[in-house]
C-alpha cells in the first residue's frame, strides 16, 4: 500500500500517456512534416486561432476555446479534478504547463515527432477497441463534446514533449544518474509490519496515538527478535492491507516507490536484521530487509536504462521550467473567477498533490 505520489504534473501526464487508463493515440498526422514548420508556436487543437486570447508567449497564443478543450481532455485522462479545475491558482498552472507543452512541441525535431507517432500508432488500435467496447468511455467523450481528433491532439503533445525531453538526455548522464541513486533502480525484498497511527482506508480516522503506535511496534519487534513468525504476526500486528497476509513481503520491490523513511532503511538496514521502528506520515514501522541487488550500469536491463532515462528527461524538464520559462514572456489573461471559486477548499495543491494511490498496492509511499 501507500505508493509514492510525488511526481511533477508534466511526468505524470506522461506516464498516464504511456499506461492510461483510456487506451489513447496520437494523431496519424503526427510525422507528417507539414504540421510541424519552423518557427510554428507548436502543437495545438483544431480552430485554435478563434475566440478570446488568454495567454500570450513570445512565438504565440493560447484561446480560451483552446484551453477549454485541454482542460476537458486533462480531467478525462485524470477524473475528478473537475471541482479542482475550477481553483484559480491551479487553472492558471495548468495554462502555464499548456503553454511550456506547445513552446517544446514546437522546438521537437522531425525525428521526434516521427519516433512519438511510431509509439502511438498501436495505441489507436486498443483506443478504437476501448470506444467499441466501453460505453462509459465514449459517454465522456460525447458529454464533453470531446472528438477523437482532440484527444489524439492532447496526446501527440504530452507524447511529442517526452519524447523531446528524452532526445536531450545523454549516456553520461543516465550512468550518472544510475551510479548516485542505484538503489533507486534495483530491487529490494523486504518484510515490515505497519502499526498505523490512522485507517488506510480513511485518514481522517485515528487509529491510535503516535506513542500508543511506537509502544505496539516496539512489542511486534520484541516478538520478532525472540524467534516470532512473520506470517503470524503480520496477521496480528499489521494494518498493510497490500501485505499483511503474506507475511508482510514485499518481494523485488523499488525502493523509489515509497515514502522516504521506508525507503532509506530499505536501502541502508543491514540485510536479515529487524531494525528499529521507522516512523514515517502512516505510523511504525517493522522492517527486515532480505535481499538488495545492485547491478553495474553496463549490467542493467533495458526496462531500467528507461526508467533513468525517465528521471534524467525529467530533470531536463524542471530546468527548462525554471531557467527558460521566465524567458517566453508568458502572459495569463484568464477570465477572473467568481469570489467562490476563489474561496474553494484546496486551492494551492499541485496537481499531484491531491491524487491518492489504491491503499493496498505496496508499503510506506508518499
Amino acid at each position: 500500500m501507500l505508493h509514492t505520489t510525488r511526481k511533477s504534473t508534466w511526468r505524470r501526464s506522461a506516464l498516464l500517456v504511456i499506461a492510461a487508463v483510456l487506451v489513447m493515440t496520437i494523431m496519424a498526422a503526427c510525422g507528417n512534416n507539414k504540421d510541424k514548420e519552423e518557427g510554428s508556436s507548436g502543437l495545438t487543437f483544431k480552430g485554435a486561432g478563434e475566440g478570446t486570447v488568454v495567454a500570450t508567449y513570445k512565438d504565440g497564443t493560447v484561446t480560451e476555446p483552446e484551453f477549454n478543450k485541454y482542460l476537458d481532455i486533462f480531467n478525462i485522462m485524470q477524473p475528478g479534478y473537475e471541482q479542482v479545475i475550477a481553483i484559480p491558482q491551479f487553472k492558471e498552472q495548468l495554462l502555464q504547463q499548456f503553454v511550456s507543452y506547445k513552446i517544446l512541441s514546437a522546438q521537437a525535431t522531425e525525428a521526434t515527432l516521427k519516433k512519438a507517432g511510431d509509439e502511438t500508432d498501436e495505441q489507436m488500435k486498443s483506443f478504437e477497441d476501448t470506444l467499441k467496447t466501453n460505453a462509459d468511455v465514449k459517454k465522456t467523450l460525447d458529454d464533453k463534446k470531446v472528438s477523437t481528433d482532440d484527444v489524439k491532439t492532447y496526446l501527440n503533445l504530452m507524447l511529442v514533449v517526452v519524447e523531446h525531453m528524452n532526445s536531450k538526455v545523454t549516456d553520461d548522464e543516465m550512468k550518472a544518474e544510475y551510479e548516485k541513486n542505484v538503489g533507486n533502480y534495483n530491487p529490494v525484498t523486504v518484510r515490515h509490519i505497519l502499526v498505523a497511527t490512522t485507517d488506510p482506508a480513511d485518514s481522517t480516522k485515528t487509529l491510535r496515538t503516535k506513542e500508543e503506535a511506537l509502544a505496539r511496534a516496539k512489542e511486534v519487534k520484541a516478538k520478532l527478535d525472540a524467534g516470532g513468525d512473520w506470517t503470524a504476526l503480520a496477521k496480528e500486528y499489521s494494518d498493510d492491507t497490500g501485505s499483511k497476509d503474506s507475511g508482510g513481503e514485499y518481494k523485488d520491490a523499488k525502493a523509489s516507490d515509497w515514502v522516504e523513511g521506508f525507503k532509506n532503511a530499505a536501502l541502508t538496514q543491514p540485510l536479515n536484521k529487524i531494525g528499529d521502528p521507522v516512523e514515517t506520515e502512516y505510523g511504525y514501522h517493522v522492517i527486515e530487509v532480505e535481499k538488495r541487488d545492485q547491478a553495474t550500469y553496463d549490467k542493467i536491463t533495458d526496462e531500467q536504462k528507461q526508467e533513468v532515462q525517465s528521471v534524467v528527461a525529467y530533470n531536463h524538464m524542471n530546468t527548462f521550467m525554471t531557467d527558460e520559462m521566465p524567458k517566453q514572456d508568458v502572459k495569463i489573461t484568464l477570465p477572473e473567477a467568481s469570489p467562490e471559486a476563489s474561496a474553494s477548499p484546496g486551492a494551492s495543491e499541485s496537481p499531484a498533490a491531491s491524487e491518492s494511490p489504491a491503499a493496498s498496492e505496496s508499503p510506506a509511499a508518499k
